[in-house]
């Protein structure tokens, strides 16, 4: 074989391998791109999710629905409030069955940020909150405060509160 003869064949093989090269970059290239579309996608309806469930909970909690408010928390979470945190359903129906008494009682709940997770099955909702109802001789009693709640995707596809941070201010 002659020299420029095996020059042509190099360059030829290098060509080829350069344009294999590039689709292979071009394919692994979209590849990226099309999980990165599914995980944003997948974040995007955890974040729905976890919206709707914050909604309903305190829909729940507005219309005093005792059962109903306790169902969104996971067996085993965390409530810490004013005095010593709280944990597991009982604990936390028992605060509720609490404050759902208070005469008067009217919540409102303002969400300032869902984040969730790159796995999408770890979320926190933070925003404040303002209570108000009568104390014993009727006088408008109001509290606000801040709150951070850890919501986490359970096995059924719910998701459920892990842990439920107040801050009275």
């Amino acid at each position: 074989m002659t020299r420029s003869r095996s020059l042509v064949l190099l360059v030829i093989a290098l060509s080829a391998t350069t344009v294999a090269s590039g689709c292979r970059y071009r394919w692994l290239e979209r590849r990226m791109a099309a999980h990165q579309r599914a995980m944003q996608q997948r974040i995007a309806a955890a974040e729905d999710a976890i919206r709707t469930a914050s909604a309903d909970s305190v829909r729940a909690a507005q219309a005093k629905d005792l059962e109903k408010t306790v169902s969104y928390y996971a067996p085993n979470a965390i409530m810490f409030g004013v005095g010593a945190p709280v944990q597991g359903i009982e604990g936390i129906r028992k605060v509720w069955q609490q404050l759902l008494a208070t005469p008067n009682l009217q919540m409102k709940l303002t969400t300032i940020s869902i984040e969730v997770s790159r796995s999408a099955d770890l979320g926190w909702e933070y925003g404040s909150f303002e209570a108000n109802s009568t104390d014993a001789k009727g006088k408008p009693v109001t509290q606000k405060g801040k709150y951070v709640v850890i919501w986490k995707l359970q096995p059924d596809g719910s998701w459920k509160i892990e842990a439920d941070l107040s801050n009275p201010q």
